[in-house]
C-alpha cells in the first residue's frame, strides 16, 4: 500500500442504494489492496442523512445505526462526500463485504478498491 500517491483504482466500482434496511455488496479487486474510495451521492431532494458503512471479511457482519448508549460498528459517510478508508485486504481470490444503511432516503453509495490518498 502506497499512501503518498493519488488514489489508483485497482478494480471495478460498485454501486449500492442505501435504504433504511441493510444492503450488502461483495467487492473484489484486480490485485491485493486494502483501501477503498467510498462516495456518498444524494439525489436531488434527498433527506440529507449520512450513510453508515461496515467493511468486513464476513458476509454476516452487518452495519447497524448507532444510538444513544448503543455503539455500533459503522463508518459514518456524510452526504455528498468522498472518503478513502483502509480496511480488510481484498484481492481476486478473497472478497470483502460492505454493508450500508441510511436513517432515511436512498443515497447512492459507490465503492472502488484501490490504493493511495
Amino acid at each position: 500500500m502506497a499512501n503518498n500517491i493519488a488514489f489508483q483504482p485497482m478494480g471495478k466500482t460498485y454501486k449500492a442504494n442505501a435504504t433504511t434496511s441493510v444492503q450488502q455488496i461483495q467487492v473484489a479487486s484486480d490485485s491485493p489492496v486494502n483501501q477503498y474510495m467510498i462516495v456518498s451521492h444524494e439525489p436531488t431532494g434527498g433527506a440529507g442523512q449520512p450513510v453508515y458503512v461496515r467493511i468486513s471479511t464476513t458476509s454476516t457482519d452487518n452495519v447497524a445505526l448507532p444510538g444513544n448508549g448503543s455503539p455500533q460498528y459503522a463508518l459514518v459517510i456524510p452526504p455528498d462526500t468522498v472518503m478513502i478508508v483502509t480496511g480488510p485486504q481484498v484481492r481476486p481470490s478473497a472478497n470483502v463485504f460492505l454493508t450500508f444503511i441510511s436513517e432515511s432516503g436512498t443515497p447512492e453509495v459507490y465503492v472502488t478498491p484501490g490504493e493511495g490518498l
